[in-house]
């Protein structure tokens, strides 16, 4: 089949060429002799290797509407040493089939029940983030580790835009280079169907303009799914909190998601309770939820 989306044959393009000029001739069993003109793998190696026509290829990465198998697409992931999460998202990119396009504008579309389970999982952080990432609500307990949403602008919530353009959030995280890294790669797999959607786009260019590092990354095309994983904090009240982040999103087709941080060590439960927070979810747009939710 041909991808008949141009946004999509674009996504696919950048993909690609970012994954072959990322790779060592020499580990893909390519002989180096000489000066090569291209970094990584040529286009032809790419061909060879995943067994289809170079000229095939260079359409593909020049985002032309040619017919190509998911079959193809596999060899060529398998060629470009793709992991499973990124041969994945080639697939999807071809099929078109994935999450439905961002339709939410704010927390009126969480389920009643996950936004219960964000306040009462105080005194540990959790969180809301809608389809475009942008920030929905924040426990207490989030709110005085990494700062009131609700006193942002809307442009200013989105959870990427905090983590490469505030100045306390990359003092905060004291591994922030790995975090912030992985966050953009699930943002990057989660928004490919998506590319196109101006929101998404505009926060993607002012992060872009913000921050050298996101700029970097995003060239380089990192993806991976959302997983659980330990972080460090080195909080200037609180001293450090070792938590595990884990991610939870809704079945229903909204997009909107939770992350719930817990604690990795005693330590940091007895720091955490000594604060006294009580239960509590609080909204970014508070006028648009539902009676009970404030």
């Amino acid at each position: 089949m041909a991808i008949d989306n141009p946004e999509r044959r674009r996504e696919l393009a950048a993909f690609l060429r970012a994954r072959r000029t990322a790779i060592d001739p020499a580990a893909a069993g390519f002989p180096v002799t000489g000066r090569r003109r291209t970094a990584g793998l040529r286009r032809e190696e790419v061909a060879a290797l995943a067994e289809i026509s170079t000229t095939l290829y260079t359409w593909l990465e020049q985002a032309r509407p040619v017919p190509v198998s998911a079959a193809a697409l596999t060899r060529v992931a398998a060629a470009l040493a793709c992991t499973d999460e990124e041969t994945q998202l080639v697939l999807t990119l071809l099929s078109g089939r994935g999450p439905a396009a961002p339709a939410h504008d704010g927390a009126e579309g969480a389920p009643e029940g996950l936004v219960r389970l964000v306040a009462h999982h105080d005194p540990a952080p959790a969180w809301l983030i809608g389809p475009r990432w942008e920030g929905f609500g924040q426990n207490e307990s989030a709110r005085l580790l990494f700062g009131d949403w609700t006193r942002l602008d809307v442009a200013d919530r989105g959870l990427l835009t905090l983590m490469f353009t505030d100045p306390f959030i990359r003092t905060l995280f004291r591994d922030w280079r790995t975090q912030a890294r992985r966050l953009l790669a699930e943002f990057r797999l989660s928004t490919a169907l998506h590319s196109g959607d101006p929101v998404l786009s505009a926060m993607v260019d002012r992060v872009g303009q913000a921050s050298p590092e996101f700029r970097q990354w995003w060239q380089e095309y990192p993806a991976q799914t959302r997983g659980e994983g330990t972080t460090t904090l080195d909080h200037p009240e609180l001293g450090p909190l070792v938590l595990q982040y884990v991610p939870m999103r809704t079945q229903d087709g909204t997009g909107i998601r939770a992350t719930f941080l817990v604690p990795a060590d005693e330590a940091t439960a007895d720091t955490l309770r000594s604060t006294g927070i009580r239960p509590r979810f609080s909204p970014t747009a508070a006028a648009n939820l539902p009676a009970g939710r404030h």
